[in-house]
């Protein structure tokens, strides 16, 4: 009797994770991709997306860069899989996402924005799931078509960075509880503050260049002097 209640409980745990996979990672994601603007509310006010699927795309995302190097069709591949940096490829998708997510928090913090850098972040990583869908499917279509018909998969490449784009504003609009027009104010300096945040980062990668340099220098000439 005990192994039955034992059997049916795990069989229950069992439905029960796999319900919570397919909500956390095709129902609801879809959903958004249906009904943007409900969907997004509803992540907002109802807190119904997951940041486990947030952090899983972002994970993805950034391997996906490695696998395209490496994997993408013959014809349009020109790179050597020997000369291959894994943290360079990943960091194209890590730096940028960080960044922005940084600076649209700290733009919209002084312009009276809702959202929160947790909010900012998931709404990038759902905006960011078709990308990977037509990315995956591209990447599919690169090793199948020929040169001539290589244009498909460069396209659907376009399209899901438009829908990447348009998802992403229409987040925004929600987690922030913008207007049309606010939202596209925020938009725009949070390109300037990425601009300047990357302007203070070389400054400092710079400054602390010359200051090791300098520390070097003196070391040696101690060295030399009371060798």
């Amino acid at each position: 009797m005990s192994t039955a209640k034992q059997a049916r409980g795990n069989l229950g745990a069992l439905r029960a994770g796999l319900a919570y996979l397919k909500e956390t990672f095709w129902t609801f994601p879809t959903y958004i991709l249906g009904r943007p603007f409900k969907g997004f509310e509803e992540m907002k006010v109802e807190q119904r997306g997951s940041m486990v699927f947030a952090v899983t795309m972002f994970i993805l995302s950034a391997l996906m860069n490695i696998v395209e190097f490496v994997y993408r069709g013959f014809l349009v591949n020109y790179n050597s899989p020997y000369q291959i940096n894994s943290i360079v490829l990943a960091m194209v998708t890590i730096f940028p996402v960080v960044l922005f997510v940084v600076a649209n928090w700290s733009v919209t913090t002084l312009l009276e924005g809702k959202g929160r850098m947790k909010d900012i972040f998931m709404v990038l990583m759902y905006a960011m799931f078709p990308f990977l869908l037509l990315r995956l499917v591209s990447l599919f279509l690169t090793n199948v078509l020929t040169l001539e018909e290589m244009m498909i998969s460069f396209t659907l490449v376009s399209i899901g960075s438009v829908l990447m784009f348009a998802y992403t504003f229409i987040g925004l609009i929600a987690v922030h509880e913008y207007s049309f027009g606010a939202a596209i104010g925020s938009l725009l300096l949070t390109v300037v503050a990425m601009m300047i945040i990357v302007f203070i980062l070389m400054l400092l990668f710079t400054l602390a260049a010359d200051v090791i340099d300098f520390v070097r220098v003196v070391y040696k000439e101690l060295m030399l002097k009371f060798a």
